[in-house]
């Protein structure tokens, strides 16, 4: 028996979900370990592949994974393949699928073309299934294998049982046996997990169930090796081929006394081969003094998730997340940087109970405890969890619209038909307590703190204002009340545009929708970048390329007036912020273009402010922070950072769509130029006895 998985991805665009079928090599590996005599089992990532291997040849059994970002896709590959070859059995599984009875058989009888439904955990399940097809069995022995859904004559047969594995150690790693290695080619990210299973029941998530609490880890000598053998890969790939990142899949990374011992092992590759320089990770919700242990191991290159989605105790309440500490989450921001470590926090807009002045309250308690990074999503909802419930819609009166997963569409040839699909997800964008226009509002205060908070990207700016007592969260919402002022209209303009496009991305209808993306034409406009992208980080990447300028103005006259209002119109004030705001674009402006070094006069010796702010406490004084005279500074790329952009633009490209897919994978930060060296600061004379603190002095 010939037996094929597929875990389908997007590639028109860019890849996307990129990463390495790990899943399905488990699976493959499982089910030769107990079939022998099983021919080896084919693995398919990229759409095309299969199309091309499907016309040579056909599989007795093909499998497909059930996620938000390929489930249509799989879907169309599954229909299509089923008109001209009735006789190979389908089978998929994956998360997006519904808990109910009654709504997996709805499910089901929509998509005949599926033969077979694994839910849950599907090593195990499908191992049975395989080999009772083998055996011939009958379809109520079959009907009785745990896990398994189908619908047979019209007839549903609801799964039986649900089995938890319980020890990984009977999964082989399909890295270190090789079955792997073609999708290790530097386009994929590499994918490890150390343990299943999450012991909080959030109701958003498809692990909130109670089949999830019990967290199975995997064997320590296998998560070594497999740490090893992908970074020996990744070492030995051509330059311009190398990732410098790595996901672990796990649901709290660091939680567990087990992940300081996989943390060690990572930084002992880091030390040998330089892999990774970026770890993709959700880190635990509790156990903090443990996460940031993990994060110190390895150097930093952690992002500390210290996901609250609300910080209201009534939307949390309503979410099942009473058992997450708000006050360590909001101490992490603080350690996080003790140690080197970037934290991040995330924020889901529209959950139960959630409202505008909430929203808002959320983002300030986070702001204002100096996280790197926050993370604002739209509440999507999934099948399988209990807010995806009608009975919880209901209740909380949420609304909802329909829009294309961003990247997550194609047209593609198979077996003779051109078909074109693409994926559609559910967003709630209002409810009893939020309305539509103030979701929108949310949505504009959201992109401000993308562009002008996260990545630390203004960090002198907060830096500054927090030793004159004026909070982060203050200069934010300045921003957000300057930005209708007519002398920023260009800045304006890009809010707009935003609210205009996700207005635009959102239906009311999904039959509408989902005829929309059958016709070729509109995939193409989703390919070429005018519908569907990823809003936050598309107008995140005009920000930094040709809305650079514009963001600038807005900034330099939000922080003068600021000080204006703290201070007075004093002498030299206006010029140190010129030159405050004008050192952060000479670091960003035109690196994606690879422009090596960036040139610009400055009056004030910003490279000193910088370098001083972790050791002053009393004033700042500018009339000693200038230069003698104006000075030419020369900020340049290092060859690393050189390799790192170019990497990226290889992979994604340098259209804004491209730019927005390198931002969700580096730490922006880390790309930007600096100081060609210290000789052309080492001409000021600095008074280092005076300290800052509650105000500048000598303006």
């Amino acid at each position: 028996m010939k037996v094929w998985l597929s875990d389908l991805t997007y590639t028109q665009q860019s890849i996307a979900s990129d990463f390495v079928p790990a899943a399905i090599g488990m699976i493959s590996e499982y089910l030769e370990k107990k079939i022998p005599e099983l021919p080896k089992t084919r693995l398919f990532k990229y759409p095309e592949n299969l199309s091309e291997e499907i016309k040579k040849e056909q599989p007795h059994v093909l499998g497909f994974s059930n996620f938000i970002w390929n489930s249509s896709l799989s879907d169309a590959y599954m229909r299509r393949i089923k008109e001209k070859f009735p006789e190979i059995i389908t089978v998929t599984g994956g998360p997006n699928f519904p808990t109910t009875e009654k709504e997996q058989f709805e499910y089901l009888k929509k998509r005949p073309w599926i033969d077979y439904y694994i839910v849950k955990e599907a090593e195990h399940a499908f191992y049975m299934l395989i080999s009772e097809l083998m055996n011939k069995s009958n379809i109520e022995i079959i009907s009785n294998l745990p896990n398994l859904v189908f619908i047979k004559d019209n007839k549903f047969y609801p799964h039986k049982k649900i089995e938890r594995i319980m020890d990984l150690t009977f999964i082989p790693s399909p890295y270190l046996s090789g079955k792997l290695d073609t999708f290790l080619d530097g386009k994929l990210l590499p994918i490890i997990q150390t343990n299943r299973g999450c012991p909080f029941t959030c109701t958003f998530c498809t692990e909130g169930q109670e089949y999830w609490l019990k967290v199975r880890a995997k064997d320590r000598e296998v998560v070594e090796g497999e740490v090893s053998y992908i970074s020996n890969k990744m070492n030995n790939l051509e330059s311009s081929k190398k990732r410098s990142d790595l996901y672990i899949a796990d649901s709290n990374f660091g939680m567990y006394k087990e992940d300081l011992d996989t943390c060690k092992v990572l930084a002992k590759e880091q030390k040998k081969t330089g892999y990774p320089k970026y770890i993709n990770v959700s880190t635990g919700k509790n156990k903090q003094d443990r996460v940031l242990e993990a994060a110190k191991i390895v150097n930093g290159a952690i992002r500390i998730n210290a996901s609250v989605q609300s910080m209201d105790p009534e939307v949390q309440e309503n979410i099942k997340r009473k058992n997450i500490s708000q006050s360590q989450i909001l101490d992490m921001a603080l350690k996080s940087s003790e140690i080197g470590a970037n934290s991040y926090s995330e924020v889901i807009l529209g959950l139960p109970g959630d409202s505008k002045e909430k929203h808002f309250a959320s983002l300030k308690k986070l702001v204002n405890a100096e996280f790197t990074n926050i993370t604002m999503y739209q509440l999507m909802i999934l099948p399988g969890t209990e807010l995806g419930s009608e009975t919880t819609k209901e209740k909380y009166k949420m609304k909802t619209k329909f829009r294309v997963v961003p990247r997550c569409y194609g047209t593609y040839e198979i077996l003779g038909k051109i078909i074109s699909v693409a994926e559609i997800e559910e967003i709630c964008t209002n409810n009893n307590t939020l309305s539509f226009n103030d979701y929108l509002e949310c949505r504009k205060m959201d992109l401000i703190l993308y562009i002008f908070f996260n990545d630390c990207l203004f960090e002198e700016v907060s830096f500054l204002l927090k030793k004159l007592n004026i909070s982060m969260w203050d200069w934010l919402t300045e921003i957000y009340k300057n930005s209708t002022q007519k002398e920023f209209k260009k800045f304006n303009d890009l809010l707009n545009d935003f609210l205009h496009d996700s207005k635009k991305e959102l239906w009311t209808d999904f039959e509408k929708l989902r005829e929309f993306t059958y016709d070729a034409t509109n995939i193409d406009k989703f390919i070429k970048g005018e519908l569907g992208s990823n809003l936050m980080f598309k107008y995140k990447s005009r920000s930094l390329t040709t809305d650079l300028e514009n963001i600038s103005n807005i900034a330099i006259f939000t922080t003068r007036d600021m000080l204006s209002k703290k201070l007075g119109n004093q002498k030299g004030l206006y010029d140190f912020v010129e030159d405050l705001i004008g050192y952060k674009k000479c670091q960003i402006k035109e690196i994606f273009k690879l422009v090596t070094n960036m040139k610009k006069i400055f009056r004030y010796n910003i490279p000193k402010i910088i370098a001083m702010k972790d050791s002053v406490t009393d004033k700042i004084d500018l009339k000693n922070l200038k230069f003698k005279s104006s000075t030419e500074l020369n900020f340049k790329l290092s060859k690393t950072q050189i390799d790192q952009i170019e990497n990226y633009n290889n992979l994604f490209g340098t259209t804004l769509e491209g730019i927005s897919r390198t931002l969700t994978r580096v730490y922006f930060k880390k790309l930007l130029r600096s100081v060609d060296g210290k000789r052309d600061i080492e001409n000021t004379s600095l008074d280092t006895n005076r300290r800052w603190g509650g105000e500048i002095a000598g303006i």
